[in-house]
């Protein structure tokens, strides 16, 4: 007699209506962290009211002479006293939005998070919370001017980018930090940054500027967006975040001179807070050692920084910030010479260390620097609350003729810059 036969029956296929449908929540396949924004929040408070007209300090900055050896009965010394410079300081408003639908709001506040994976205003408050700290973290390093690239070449729709924050040679495709690194694309546009093309002569903007990247090539250093509706678009172009609702003029649509006084801007330029140290006396208003030989990272140079310090600012060396690239160099250099006592305590990472001195990297950090502080009187931050101020839910506004609600995350935050010669820097420097 032949045996019947018959199909298994499985919880996947004939008897799927039995399972669940399950969700594992939301995971993080991403890095957000911003080592910056730690470390901008480490630096002393520059004491201030947030004045909007215009806030300013006194530095005392040029020399004191006049002493003088005199001969019994002679005349004394002629009288005279140095005169204080003024500096002139700004702070910054950095602002995210996002809507909600007010179906969502009301089942949200009825149901709380059951029918949803994550409670989407939560999600959606903090996704705003990494992008105000991912834009502070850039700007960190750059300069008030806003200015995040240069334009290298163009094809039609396709632009490539060199000069991150404006340096000739940082964030090319040899370096960890590349110039497109800092722009987050997509290709519908919902969640993509929007930047304008300036021409540096002026700056004044492009005719039709203003575009929406959709699509970034590492490889390349090259970014797609709009680029062939844009009149006379050419190279060395500068190229600003143009992430608000404006979008046709300079001063209200992009962030060109809005940024922040960042460590480059506070290092390498000549003038800052109004004060420029190509002025008579001003000397000491700069970085007080500004290495661009290049080669490899020494010992020497972490004396030198320390000694530039002590020298000329009157501070203590105790800040410094590594390139990764430059960290793994250095890491390198420093391991012919050393000498183990127990081969089997052999530590792979070989992380430097510096008495009295804390030294951190991050990916942000400019290839091929290093940055020596005094971080207790060299840069100082202005703020008004001591993090992003973020909306609960129903601090909403209305969208008009639309049933949903805009919400705004805050921060103001500035860059004061109060003994510029607490700090120097190295640049061009070997790495790995």
């Amino acid at each position: 007699m032949a045996t019947a036969t018959f199909s298994p029956e499985t919880g996947g296929t004939t008897l799927k209506e039995m399972g669940r449908k399950y969700q594992a929540g939301v995971l993080t396949a991403a890095q957000y962290g911003v080592e910056e924004v730690g470390w901008f929040k480490g630096l002393e408070t520059f004491e201030t009211a947030l004045s909007q007209r215009e806030i300013t300090f006194e530095a005392r900055l040029k020399g004191t002479t006049g002493a003088t050896f005199i001969a019994e009965g002679g005349k004394e010394a002629r009288p005279s006293s140095p005169t204080a410079v003024t500096a002139t300081v700004t702070f910054t408003f950095l602002n995210k939005r996002w809507t909600i639908s007010r179906m969502t709001k009301m089942i949200l506040g009825k149901q709380s998070s059951r029918a949803f994976i994550k409670d989407q205003f939560k999600w959606q408050a903090m996704n705003a919370t990494d992008a105000i700290r991912a834009r502070w973290g850039e700007a960190f390093w750059g300069f008030s001017t806003g200015t995040v690239a240069k334009v290298s070449s163009i094809s039609t729709d396709d632009v490539v980018l060199k000069d991150l924050h404006g340096v000739s040679g940082l964030g090319a495709t040899t370096h960890n930090r590349q110039v497109v690194d800092q722009f987050v694309v997509a290709a519908s546009g919902a969640n993509t940054d929007y930047i304008c093309f300036l021409n540096p002569t002026g700056p004044a903007i492009r005719v039709g500027g203003i575009v929406a990247l959709t699509a970034k090539t590492r490889s390349s250093n090259t970014i797609t967006c709009g680029a062939s509706g844009v009149t006379a678009l050419a190279a060395n172009d500068l190229v600003v975040y143009a992430n608000s609702l404006e979008n046709t003029t300079m001063a209200s649509g992009t962030e060109r001179n809005l940024a922040l006084v960042g460590i480059l801007d506070g290092m390498t330029s000549a003038s800052v807070h109004s004060i420029s140290n190509a002025t008579a006396g001003n000397e000491n208003w700069a970085a007080s050692v500004a290495n661009t030989t290049g080669g490899r990272l020494t010992p020497v140079m972490f004396n030198k920084f320390r000694q530039g310090i002590m020298n000329k600012g009157g501070g203590k060396f105790n800040f410094l910030i590594m390139a990764q690239g430059v960290w793994n160099d250095f890491v390198d250099s420093l391991r012919a010479g050393v000498r183990y006592a127990d081969v089997d305590a052999l530590e792979i990472d070989g992380t430097p260390k510096s008495k009295g001195v804390e030294i951190v990297t991050s990916q942000r950090v400019p290839d091929t620097y290093i940055f020596g502080f005094d971080k207790n009187n060299s840069v100082r931050k202005i703020v008004l609350t001591p993090d992003v101020d973020m909306p609960g839910v129903d601090e909403g506004h209305k969208l008009q003729d639309d049933s949903g609600e805009v919400f705004s995350a805050d921060f103001i935050l500035g860059m004061a810059w109060t003994n510029r010669a607490n700090s120097c820097y190295a640049s061009g420097l070997s790495q790995q």
